[in-house]
């Protein structure tokens, strides 16, 4: 089981040296001292459970998995979030002020992604489980033939019903796939332009800030894009569930 941000911070060898030296130092100094070192120790806690990267790799060892068709190209995508991230933390401190923003953008920009993922992947999960024993253009076929072979009305009556459903059904699943192949596409656009993004990244190391700003302009319009590019997706997708 992967531990919180929080655990991890407690169970520090650091933080649980301080933690026996404050109980310690209660107990054989100075009792007074024993809350002074608690909030020491506090502090040292929340300082490591606060950590950008663990609360990162908290999130990503936790989240639920997607479907095989978006994985691989959303995993790319986490990764990129990573190499920023990596990126930033080697820079200058007047630099990695610039930048910070993008970090922060592309952060935003994934966890979006995925929750849409999510949401795509058990539409694709039902669509891989409803294409096995949905109609087929065989089964409109037949029917077709039972319709015209067909010389009790009530029977054709039943024919044509079962016809329409075929029909229907076949009709929801031919959208279901399109907007399947639609977000496969969106999640190939999206991703690379993040490869972009930890390129652009990459190029401004070494500059000075004033420098570096025109170029992070550029990238957070760029992911300020492909959030508009999801969202637009999202609204298409609300649209057509409630048809």
């Amino acid at each position: 089981m992967n531990r919180s941000p929080f655990l991890v911070a407690i169970f520090n060898p650091i933080n649980l040296l301080m933690l026996a030296l404050v109980v310690a130092a209660g107990l054989l100094a100075a009792w007074w001292l024993a809350p002074l070192g608690l909030v020491l120790w506090l502090v040292m806690v929340i300082l490591i459970a606060r950590d950008p990267g663990l609360k990162m790799t908290f999130t990503r060892q936790n989240r639920q998995p997607l479907s095989q068709r978006f994985q691989a190209r959303f995993d790319h995508m986490d990764r990129a979030r990573f190499s920023v991230f990596n990126s930033l933390a080697s820079m200058d401190a007047a630099l990695r002020r610039v930048a910070e923003p993008v970090s922060d953008a592309l952060d935003d920009l994934v966890e979006q992604t995925y929750q849409l993922s999510l949401r795509m992947s058990s539409m694709d999960n039902n669509f891989a489980i409803q294409k096995l024993s949905g109609s087929s253009d065989d089964d409109i076929s037949k029917m077709q033939k039972n319709i015209s072979d067909a010389t009790d009305p009530e029977a054709r009556k039943e024919y044509e019903a079962t016809l329409q459903s075929l029909q229907k059904s076949q009709t929801q699943m031919k959208a279901i796939g399109t907007l399947l192949s639609r977000f496969e596409a969106q999640l190939t656009g999206t991703s690379n332009a993040v490869d972009g993004v930890v390129t652009g990244i990459v190029g401004i190391q070494g500059r000075n800030p004033v420098q570096a700003q025109d170029k992070v302009t550029a990238l957070l319009a760029t992911i300020t894009a492909e959030e508009a590019e999801l969202k637009q997706f999202e609204a298409d997708l609300d649209k057509s569930s409630a048809v």
